[in-house]
């Protein structure tokens, strides 16, 4: 067996498609689920802004009688039909694309600029020659030996590519360098979707109220709202106004507070002292919104975790409460409401 690796341009892909030169296996086909416009869109979207797509593999077999070469696609099906139906006109970006010039048009709609990008964008092929369908087998086995194993959240994001998928990824993508400088999360645990984990659960709350989340209530998000999700732009207005708060109150940044579950419990908390959320009022009864005091009472907070055994009493469930990561209900709520004590109050 000898591998080769060469490029494509999506043009030449597309012609040999579309000659049969290069066909798809369905031997090697994982799934004949086809991916929503949303997943399609994010991956014209992709090359359009000149961004890596995963490499293909394509098995190389060499016809005796007809002396003609074929690919076979084993791996990238998806990828290669998405590509080519886009560049024959059969689907448009979808009408949320982070290229606002482009929303909605199809590829004969794009200017001339982006038709360039599209046509001349090299995929990055491994080609498998004289390879037996045991050697192709193998190969992939020994890749995904090596391949580190996923994570709760990456599964999600890998199984579903429906419309809370993405509004979650954007979410992630928007907030990345804020969360960074907040001091939530660390480089490492962004690649490893941490961030996304945290939206799916401040999402969750938005829905369901503030409960124990395990991961198949989070699956749950995602299987519920793969095809449509009515209430992404107020729960992401939510979040936003809650954030930029948080990004005007420098007291707090980088202290205790920051800590993943503590700043889910103060998004939530912001967001429903101004503007209640039914589904929190359970835990919670705003009765005046922010105070001007607030920040000094979230400071007070911050001290208290950080001095810990020697915190004011008073403080001392809400100390407990946040002494570890938690998804715990109970844990939650006591957290949330000190948050949103610490917002109302004149003092705490």
């Amino acid at each position: 067996m000898h591998i080769s690796t060469t490029t494509f341009t999506i043009v030449d892909y597309c012609n040999a498609i579309n000659r049969k030169e290069i066909v798809v296996n369905r031997d090697y086909q994982r799934s004949e689920k086809v991916w929503p416009t949303s997943a399609r869109s994010f991956l014209i979207e992709t090359i359009l802004l000149g961004y890596p797509i995963p490499k293909l593999y394509l098995y190389q077999v060499t016809d005796l009688k007809s002396r003609k070469t074929i690919k076979h696609i084993v791996d990238g099906q998806q990828r290669s039909y998405t590509i080519l139906e886009f560049y024959e006109n059969k689907f448009p970006l979808s009408r949320t694309s982070e290229l606002d010039e482009l929303r909605g048009k199809r590829f004969d709609e794009l200017p001339d600029e982006f038709k360039q990008k599209f046509v001349d964008y090299a995929l990055s092929v491994d080609l498998f020659v004289s390879a037996t369908d045991d050697e192709i087998r193998e190969v992939f086995r020994r890749i995904n030996s090596y391949t580190v194993p996923l994570n709760p959240e990456e599964k999600r994001h890998s199984q579903w590519q429906g419309d809370f998928k993405w509004f979650i990824y954007k979410l992630s993508k928007k907030y990345d360098q804020t969360l960074i400088k907040l001091g939530i999360f660390k480089d490492r645990q962004l690649i490893r979707m941490s961030d996304a984990k945290m939206f799916s659960e401040i999402t969750f709350a938005f829905l369901h109220g503030i409960k124990t989340t395990t991961s198949p209530s989070l699956d749950g998000l995602y299987r519920d709202f793969d095809e449509d999700f009515p209430r992404a732009k107020k729960i992401e207005s939510r979040i936003t106004d809650s954030i930029n708060t948080i990004l005007g109150w420098t007291e707090i940044h980088n202290t205790a507070l920051m800590k993943p579950h503590i700043f889910y419990a103060l998004v939530l908390a912001i967001t429903h002292t101004k503007n209640p959320v039914e589904e929190l009022l359970g835990k919670y009864k705003p009765f005046s919104g922010i105070n001007k005091n607030a920040i000094v009472n979230l400071s007070m907070l911050a001290d208290a975790l950080e001095s810990e055994e020697n915190a004011p009493k008073k403080f001392s469930d809400f100390v407990t409460a946040s002494s570890r990561t938690t998804n715990d209900i109970k844990r939650r709520t006591i957290i949330f409401q000190w948050m949103c004590k610490a917002l109302e109050l004149e003092k705490i």
